[in-house]
């Protein structure tokens, strides 16, 4: 977890988890099917990560990443 040093609204928007999966085509396709309100679609970093986000039912902010194999 970490500080984005955006101001929060204090509604329920006071944290932002991260996780690493193995496959952000199949994250993306059950976040989906799960109902969640996409913040941003999967989308390829300069870095080598794809990184996808996401609303939880609270609206705390969740960000999948994967890692492209070599």
């Amino acid at each position: 977890m970490y500080n984005d040093g955006t101001e929060k609204n204090n509604q329920n928007q006071n944290i932002c988890l991260a996780f690493t999966v193995d496959d952000i085509d199949k994250a993306y396709e059950k976040v989906l099917s799960l109902g969640a309100k996409i913040i941003e679609p999967p989308a390829k970093r300069p870095w080598g990560a794809i990184n996808m986000s996401f609303y939880d039912p609270d609206n705390n902010m969740v960000y999948l990443r994967s890692f492209l194999k070599n």
